[in-house]
């Protein structure tokens, strides 16, 4: 399987925005995840994620934004707070018609920036990428 087709199997553009809807209405309903997005424009969050889930999917949409690790860092995103935010991601991916190696190929493409957004133990934040 090539990462065109999971791109395509989650719809295309109109499923990846529904990917990302759906999991951030999961996403604002945690108490612990909800805060971090208090003062995020939500509109501008749902077009950024789109172009992000879209370009790891291997879909035509290239990732606009700023590093990941420049947008998180001083959020204070713990490794508790990703697991959470991970959950949130499977359990969503779980509502699509994919297969189990098409939700783990899926999370392994989304989870390479997680150390980009998380602070280590000495409360600095991770590296800087794409």
């Amino acid at each position: 399987m090539n990462a065109e087709s999971l791109y395509i199997r989650v719809g295309g553009e109109p499923g990846v925005s529904k990917l990302v809807g759906d999991f951030y209405q999961r996403v604002l309903a945690d108490p612990m995840l909800a805060p971090f997005f208090v003062r995020v424009p939500m509109e501008k969050l749902h077009r950024m994620q789109v172009e992000f889930f879209s370009s790891a999917l291997g879909g035509p949409l290239a990732y606009s934004g700023r590093p990941l690790a420049h947008v998180h860092q001083g959020h204070g995103i713990t490794k508790d707070h990703l697991r959470r935010f991970t959950e949130h991601l499977l359990t969503t991916l779980e509502t699509f018609n994919l297969s189990r190696l098409e939700v783990q190929r899926i999370y392994s493409r989304i989870a390479l920036d997680a150390d980009d957004v998380t602070v280590d133990d000495g409360g600095h934040g991770g590296g800087e990428t794409g």
